[in-house]
């Protein structure tokens, strides 16, 4: 879950990172510091990104549940996930 702690500071959202992320591209696009290409594939990322914050804030929050006792499955978080999300789709 290293992505995660990494990027995800102040206890934000994946949604809410993305939107900042976008916002910065933004910026510099308009201030003409990045070409429209380097916009696109720069999103791209940011977009995968927080697909994958997302990914491990649910795996996440799924074993802090079972170690709380809110889940009655022994499963892991990574195998719930795959379960409930279909994996890397």
């Amino acid at each position: 879950m290293k992505l995660y702690t990494e990027n995800m500071t102040n206890n934000k959202l994946a949604v809410e990172w993305l939107a900042k992320s976008y916002v910065d591209l933004l910026t510099k696009l308009n201030n003409e510091e990045i070409s429209l290409k380097e916009f696109e594939i720069q999103y791209i990322e940011s977009l995968k990104q927080a697909k994958e914050m997302e990914k491990e804030q649910k795996i996440m929050d799924y074993e802090m549940g079972y170690i709380n006792g809110g889940n009655q499955k022994k499963i892991t978080g990574e195998k719930y996930y795959n379960e409930t999300y279909g994996g890397n789709k």
